[in-house]
């Protein structure tokens, strides 16, 4: 199962720049949204995380993943492609785009996937997406949605390798 993570609206809430940040702090992630965050993740060790943000465009993956704790840092497997001009002018729904073009590129078939973004109109319609507030980011109700989301897929992995068994 597959996680595309924004960063700014959903571990840097907005909340964060009402006070001036300092320079260091500014590539920080909000330590209660991480919290709420990881937490869900620890339960599903399956899951992997691609960052969807555009910090990939100005930090390195390995920057990137060094700000999660040491156990979820490991579940950050990459970054979404930055797509060709020609295609965000014809498409308002970009980062869904990059997504189905990261399972392209690495041959991903029939993936189960969810995103957790603010911003809701970069996806399709119907698309599994998690929309946080942006200026309080991922919280309890973002967690306790992830939550549900990825049991659900767990259940529906573990029912689909069961009927695989049985067919063998």
């Amino acid at each position: 199962m597959w996680i595309f993570l924004d960063i700014d609206g959903v571990l840097v809430p907005e909340k964060k720049f009402e006070q001036p940040v300092l320079p260091k702090d500014m590539l920080k992630f909000d330590q209660i949204c991480l919290n709420e965050f990881e937490n869900v993740l620890r339960r599903y060790p399956i899951a992997k995380i691609v960052i969807s943000s555009s910090w990939r465009e100005m930090y390195s993956l390995q920057k990137i993943s060094s700000l999660f704790s040491g156990d979820i840092a490991m579940h950050v497997v990459g970054v979404t492609p930055c797509l060709h001009p020609t295609v965000i002018e014809k498409n308002k729904h970009i980062r869904h785009q990059a997504i189905l073009e990261y399972f392209r590129q690495n041959n991903e078939k029939n993936p189960q996937w969810v995103a957790i973004d603010d911003i809701p109109e970069f996806y399709e319609p119907g698309s599994p997406v998690i929309v946080t507030d942006p200026y309080y980011g991922f919280n309890r109700n973002s967690a306790e949605i992830l939550d549900r989301y990825l049991a659900s897929l767990s259940e529906k992995i573990t029912d689909d390798n069961t009927k695989r068994r049985s067919k063998e």
